[in-house]
């Protein structure tokens, strides 16, 4: 066990009790299952500093569209950016209707918008304008701020990436609520739902990285803040 915090069996246990099926055969799969269901779930509740990374591109002239397969476990884009003596340079990232109005089929140049898209099948980032010559001498890197998908718990002893390990109960109580929906029980769905939800509540009012001079309550930045365009944050908490 953990110094502090829950591990992956203390957290399945749980599960099992607060769900009435420890004595049930298989029923620790079940709970197991029920755990990463809830941890995928918390993954898109808001965004997790835990599972911050910076991934790396490399521009080429006349390029518009490059792989993202080496920014590893991509879930959401946070910041695209270049590097000039040491300072950010924002490339904006936009929705799809900014950037039908805005893309550049013309010009070559430094890029200023980019959008994450599988339009060709695959999920790729695009620039506009394309990178040209000049810029790819000048900077040879473009670099990613994203967020991982969050890795699932297999072994007894895994600690979860999320929630932080003061806030573990809500991955417990919506685990539970999986299990609940499960044997068709929406009192039970609605009950332990109601129980995560105020374990997440109290962590997002207590966010000191997310709070604003108007609030406690709502994290100041949403899952998809960044990408509806410019300075428009997206507002996609439940409070």
């Amino acid at each position: 066990m953990p110094t502090y915090g829950l591990d992956f069996q203390n957290i399945y246990e749980r599960v099992q009790d607060y769900a009435s099926i420890k004595n049930i055969v298989g029923s620790a799969t079940k709970a197991k299952a029920a755990v990463n269901d809830a941890l995928r779930r918390l993954a898109s509740e808001r965004r997790w500093t835990a599972l911050r990374r910076t991934g790396t591109i490399t521009p080429v002239a006349s390029t518009q569209a490059y792989s993202i397969a080496g920014l590893t476990g991509f879930n959401y884009p946070v910041e695209v950016y270049y590097k000039d003596n040491g300072l950010r340079m924002p490339i904006e990232i936009v929705a799809e209707a900014e950037w039908s109005a805005n893309e550049d089929t013309q010009n070559e140049g430094t890029p200023a918008i980019c959008i994450f898209s599988a339009s060709d099948g695959t999920e790729k980032l695009r620039l506009s304008p394309e990178p040209s010559d000049a810029f790819v001498s000048l900077y040879g890197t473009i670099y990613v701020d994203y967020d991982k998908k969050p890795t699932e718990l297999s072994a007894d002893t895994d600690v979860p990436e999320i929630p932080n390990t003061n806030s573990q109960m809500a991955l417990v109580y919506y685990a539970v609520a999986e299990l609940c929906a499960q044997q068709g029980d929406a009192n039970g769905v609605g009950v332990w739902e109601q129980k995560g939800m105020k374990e997440l509540n109290k962590f997002f009012a207590n966010d000191i990285n997310a709070k604003g001079k108007s609030s406690t309550i709502k994290p100041k930045y949403g899952i998809l803040h960044g990408v509806y365009g410019r300075g428009v944050i997206g507002r996609d908490y439940h409070r």
